[in-house]
Parts: C-alpha cells; structure tokens; sequence
C-alpha cells in the first residue's frame, strides 16, 4: 500500500488515540490518594491524679467556683439556724421565769411644817354613842390661831373615843365636844364627868413634830362653853 510521507492513516490515529486514553486512566489510579488529615484533641486532665507520690486535685474553674458558692451558702444556712435556735431557747427562758411581784411600798407620812395645810386624817374617828342630854354647853378642849394645830389634837381625842370639832369663832379655832350637855363646871352633872374625862384622857397627848404641844399639862384647862346652834 502506498502512504505519503508526513500522513498517517486513519487507522494510526485512531489506534493510538484508544492507546493514549487507556494510560491515562492507569496513571490517575497509580497515583497515590492523599492522606486523611488526622486532627488530635488535648485530652482533659484527670480531676484526681497521682504524680510523684503526690496527690493532684485539678478541678475546672467554674467547678471550683460553684463549691465555694455553695461552701458559703451551707455556712449561712447553718448561722441562721443557729440564731433561730438561740432566740426560741431565750423566749423558753424567759417564759419559764416568773415575774417578780411588785410590792407597793407604803411611804410613811412626814408631820408637815405649821405654815402646811391641815393634817389629813388617817385613822377613822369613833363614833360616840351617848344619850344627848337636855344641855346646851358643849366642852371647850383647847383654842390656837392656826387650826392645823388642832387637827392631831382632834384625832387623838377620836381614838380615845370622844367626838369632837373645830370651829371658828372671831380670829381663833376652837377644839370642843360636838356633844352638849348641862353645866360641865357643876359637880355631877353630866357635863362635869366629861370634863373630867377629857382632862384625864388629854394629860398623855403627845403632838407631832412640828405641832403645838399646848404645855406640860395639855387640855388641863377645858371649860363649858354655851352654844346656842
């Protein structure tokens, strides 16, 4: 057959064509395929470790964080608890201590000075019980300027049992019987016996400090006196 230099035949080409697609497949398949590329990951320490004979705590932070929260949380729990406690077992104690009883002290009146007001009465005058007679004196015990004077006098003769009262008569107070009788200055009469009585009982007066003591022999003069009221 005859060819021309330089031409290949239609057959040569193709042939070669179908040789040089074949290679190319072999050689993308006999290239090596690249390696995964393998990542490694630090690896978390151990929260407990031993290393060198020594025990190793490692704790992340937030953990260590939330204990010491939680540390100081049960520590306020219990100071609370305590004080609960502590104030019931106060009120226990002092509900179970009775309170003391408050006696009243009775202060013991002081005699007041002459320029005081009358005394007041503390002991409640007995009544005389006695038959009213016909008369119409009644027995001056002792007369004074101030009546303050003769208000001790008064309640001294009340406990003796003879009812007396103070009047005003021009500038001067009058201590005398509030019971009348007849002529007190005639022997047996009634009025005498009351007289007498009244000079008896008057001679153990004894006035308060401050007060008149109307002599050695107190109440001795008494007289009657007419009073037409």
């Amino acid at each position: 057959m005859f060819h021309s230099r330089g031409k290949k035949a239609l057959y040569e080409v193709i042939g070669k064509a179908k040789t040089d697609y074949a290679k190319t497949p072999a050689q993308v398949s006999a290239e090596p395929s690249p390696k995964k590329s393998i990542i490694s990951w630090p690896r978390k320490p151990k929260m407990v470790q031993i290393n060198a004979g020594r025990v190793e705590i490692s704790l992340p932070y937030q953990l260590a964080i939330a204990i010491v929260l939680g540390v100081v949380l049960l520590v306020l729990v219990v100071f609370r608890l305590g004080q609960i406690s502590s104030s019931k077992s106060r009120d226990v104690t002092s509900s179970a201590v009775e309170a003391p009883v408050i006696i009243p002290k009775t202060a013991s009146k002081p005699a007041p000075p002459p320029s005081v007001g009358p005394l007041r009465e503390t002991v409640v005058a007995k009544k005389v019980e006695s038959v009213r007679s016909k008369g119409n004196n009644r027995i001056v015990i002792q007369t004074y300027g101030l009546r303050e004077h003769l208000e001790p006098a008064r309640l001294y003769f009340a406990e003796k049992g003879i009812d007396t009262e103070i009047r005003r008569i021009g500038e001067r107070y009058y201590l005398v019987t509030s019971q009348k009788y007849d002529n007190p200055e005639r022997e047996g009469t009634e009025g005498y016996q009351a007289k007498q009585k009244i000079m008896e009982v008057g001679a153990g007066y004894k006035a308060p400090p401050g007060y008149e003591s109307f002599g050695t022999r107190p109440f001795s003069d008494a007289y009657g006196m007419r009073f037409d009221d």
